[in-house]
């Protein structure tokens, strides 16, 4: 992987015009609607950037949600609310000229254990993303995101559950789980 900086919210000066993922609704997004959604709190879009000029090398959005019970597997519903609270992954782009360099498999890292981490805080019971195309699909499966079978939209979703086995501690390096009263 070629350096980058450390994930970071996306600033007002961050020069978002240049960026090219070759996927045309993903670059106007970035480029037209990143700032005010970041702005306005309908998403978090933290960036990823060359360290020495500063272009923007990805970005990856996350959100609050909630999808239908229904729409997870039968084994998942029991005991769940209607809707299901969970963090949506709505965006993940690395620019064409940084592709192939794992960037986004350390965006998605990030992703993850912002969302394990806020999920100690806000309750969620996984992560979903809407996977545009099989390549995408493909890269999250191995991932651990499953598909669910019943959502119209075609999402994908790894439990919160999942992502403690996954990363073992929060990225505070916190226990991921209250010790037992025999434990303190």
């Amino acid at each position: 992987m070629s350096a980058a900086t450390a994930p970071r919210p996306l600033a007002e000066a961050d020069d978002r015009a240049g960026f090219d993922c070759g996927r045309e609704s993903l670059n106007i997004w970035f480029r037209r609607h990143a700032w005010a959604n970041h702005l306005s709190g309908a998403s978090r879009v933290n960036v990823i950037a060359d360290p020495t000029t500063g272009r923007i090398i990805g970005y990856v959005t996350l959100s609050a949600c909630q999808i239908e019970r229904a729409f997870l597997p039968k084994a998942q519903q029991r005991n769940q609310p209607d809707p299901v609270p969970v963090t949506l992954l709505g965006q993940l782009a690395v620019d064409k000229a940084f592709q192939g360099r794992k960037h986004a498999a350390s965006l998605l890292q990030f992703a993850l254990k912002t969302a394990l981490r806020a999920s100690e805080i806000v309750g969620s019971v996984g992560v979903i993303a809407h996977p545009l195309d099989d390549t995408v699909r493909g890269f999250y499966a191995s991932w651990g995101f499953r598909d669910l079978a019943f959502d119209p939209r075609g999402a994908m979703m790894i439990r919160t559950s999942e992502l403690q086995r996954l990363f073992g501690t929060d990225v505070t390096g916190a226990p991921s789980r209250s010790p037992r009263p025999d434990e303190t």
